[in-house]
């Protein structure tokens, strides 16, 4: 079974950059971090991204800068206040582009707990 993510968890996009953790809720937490649910990495900031920028007419690279969306990862049985805790399996896909690639990925790199199992 995954591992709920927390404030404490580790996400980064592909190319090392650290995307803010900041739970919207306050009732479930881990080791003393609150948990994240369904909606709390919707347009998280991403600092740190190492993509070097280009711009045309050279193939155009963007720092990945903010959370553009999520792929799966959200539990179905552990809820809070209605809403789907977020899973050590969710990733997505940031705002950067790389070579004219857009839709760079973001994942967990740790859960940073093991207390806490859920589906």
């Amino acid at each position: 079974m995954p591992f709920p993510l927390t404030e404490s968890s580790n996400v980064v996009c592909l190319h090392q950059g650290a995307v803010k953790l900041k739970a919207g809720q306050s009732k479930l937490t881990v080791n003393g971090s609150r948990v994240l649910v369904d909606g709390d990495l919707a347009g998280a900031a991403i600092s740190q991204c190492q993509t070097v920028p280009a711009s045309a007419p050279s193939p155009v690279s963007i720092k990945c800068t903010a959370v553009a969306s999520t792929i799966a990862g959200v539990a179905t049985k552990l809820k809070v206040q209605g809403k789907g805790v977020l899973l050590d399996t969710i990733k997505g896909f940031t705002n950067g582009t790389v070579a004219n690639v857009v839709n760079q990925l973001w994942s967990v790199q740790d859960a940073a707990q093991s207390k806490l199992k859920a589906q």
